[in-house]
């Protein structure tokens, strides 16, 4: 088990160098110069100069990406183009009510995943299958913006049962995490729910109502234990829509998160707060599978038993 570890951990740390060195090139061939967008069009070319010379790009490119994984290993990403501040300061600031949001989408959709899916794998021609089947067609085919709107537009223009905006309670994150748990959710729910569907018809579900075990249990406590693990594969999946989605519902709900800063330090060109926040969101994302993968031996005894074999 630690051999397996250690080389998934060795495996991460590759894919997240691998990522950080490719955003690093790829913000540098694009257009834009940093010093420029800081000073009007107008500034002099000395003033430009002077604002090169203080982010550091003046220097040429192997330079400036040895310097920045010099700071790696010490967590320092850098200073801020724009905000003048240390890179980890301001992912610091906001990763928590973003790392918030995630979490309660997550299990939002997770939780509606398994009270639809084995719902309606049990009862396939029932208003409860119907209905799994609207949410599943709407989460997969429209936008999260536009859902982010309407879910505004019903729920705190026209009821005010909810905030439109910002961070003031737990109220303000329940749009924004239904949106993103809705763009997640049919993924989860048709896994699980073919997943079901097979379970439902071994032979070990009718030895169970053989011995009159009440259907309840046999649903979500044996079958679901057996048809969980595909649905475990896609929550790892999904962690990386997650992220993305949060990006979009931040800037419709105008969300104090990663998302905005992400957003904000594209416009400017703000090279070093975009590695940062790259190299976090790509760290969570494989840690959460690495999680996920060790998972599967609780879920799954069969698994434990192979690695003592192997």
């Amino acid at each position: 088990m630690l051999r397996y570890i250690g080389s998934r951990l060795l495996q991460a740390l590759i894919l997240i160098m691998g990522i950080t060195l490719t955003v690093f090139v790829i913000l540098r061939l694009t257009s834009g110069d940093p010093a420029k967008i800081a000073n009007p069009v107008f500034a002099r070319q000395d003033v430009i100069q002077s604002y090169r010379e203080m982010f550091g790009t003046d220097k040429p490119l192997l330079h400036q990406l040895w310097q920045f994984l010099q700071g790696i290993p010490s967590g320092d990403l850098g200073i801020s183009f724009r905000y003048q501040q240390p890179v980890m300061e301001l992912i610091g600031e906001r990763l928590p009510a973003t790392l918030k949001l995630a979490a309660v989408s997550l299990v939002l959709a997770i939780t509606f995943a398994i009270v639809l899916g084995v719902l309606s794998a049990r009862y396939p021609r029932s208003p409860i299958a119907w209905f799994a089947n609207v949410l599943s067609m709407l989460g997969q085919s429209a936008p999260t913006f536009w859902v982010g709107l309407m879910l505004i537009t019903l729920f705190s223009v026209h009821l005010g049962w909810f905030p439109a905006s910002g961070d003031t309670g737990w109220k303000s994150i329940v749009l924004p995490a239904v949106t993103v748990a809705l763009a997640t959710l049919p993924t989860q729910l048709r896994v699980l729910r073919a997943s079901m569907r097979e379970v439902l018809g071994q032979d070990y579900i009718g030895a169970a109502r053989a011995f009159g075990v009440g259907e309840g249990r046999i649903s979500f406590v044996y079958a679901l234990r057996n048809a969980f693990l595909p649905l475990l594969t896609v929550i790892g999946v999904d962690m990386g829509y997650t992220l993305g989605g949060v990006i979009v519902t931040e800037t419709v709900f105008n969300y104090p998160g990663i998302g905005q800063l992400a957003l904000t330090a594209l416009d400017s060109r703000d090279y070093p707060l975009i590695q940062g926040i790259t190299i976090v969101t790509a760290g969570i994302f494989v840690l959460v599978n690495l999680a996920v993968d060790l998972l599967y031996g609780l879920v799954d005894p069969r698994i434990r038993l192979a690695e003592r074999a192997a």
